[in-house]
């Protein structure tokens, strides 16, 4: 937690800063999982690569933003870079797929939900939830 600024006179502890990341993005994660399941039910497992492809990919942007992880880019940038790529992955899956397009999308939103869940299993739980996303949550209350 080095990263935080002294300075700064936050309005809520790192603990109460890191349970609210953790409610926030477990449910956006298991929301976006379960949306997925209800609309293609097990019909997921026959597009299965794409559920895990599409978490992988998910979860790696994500943690390429909270970590700052391209030095000299705000972390803005890199998160409207990574939402390009995100895209471009969908429309790439719904192009070359040969499943009904409701069937990628409902695997990519399955995917989308698996990797932010995953994410923050990881930085969150097993490790510190990354100083950047304390202090904007901070921030905002």
């Amino acid at each position: 937690m080095d990263d935080i600024d002294p300075d700064a006179q936050p309005s809520m502890s790192v603990h109460e800063a890191t349970q609210k990341v953790l409610r926030t993005d477990l449910a956006i994660g298991i929301g976006g999982a379960v949306l997925g399941y209800a609309e293609a039910g097990t019909a997921l497992f026959d597009v299965l690569p794409v559920v895990v492809g599409f978490g992988l990919l998910t979860g790696i942007a994500v943690a390429v933003v909270e970590h700052d992880a391209v030095p000299g880019v705000y972390p803005e940038v890199a998160a409207l870079a990574s939402f390009v790529v995100l895209a471009g992955a969908v429309a790439g899956l719904v192009t070359l797929s040969d499943a009904p397009i409701t069937l990628v999308l409902a695997a990519v939103l399955s995917g989308f939900g698996v990797g932010v869940i995953g994410n923050r299993v990881l930085y969150g739980i097993a490790f510190d939830v990354p100083a950047y996303r304390l202090t904007q949550v901070r921030e905002q209350s």
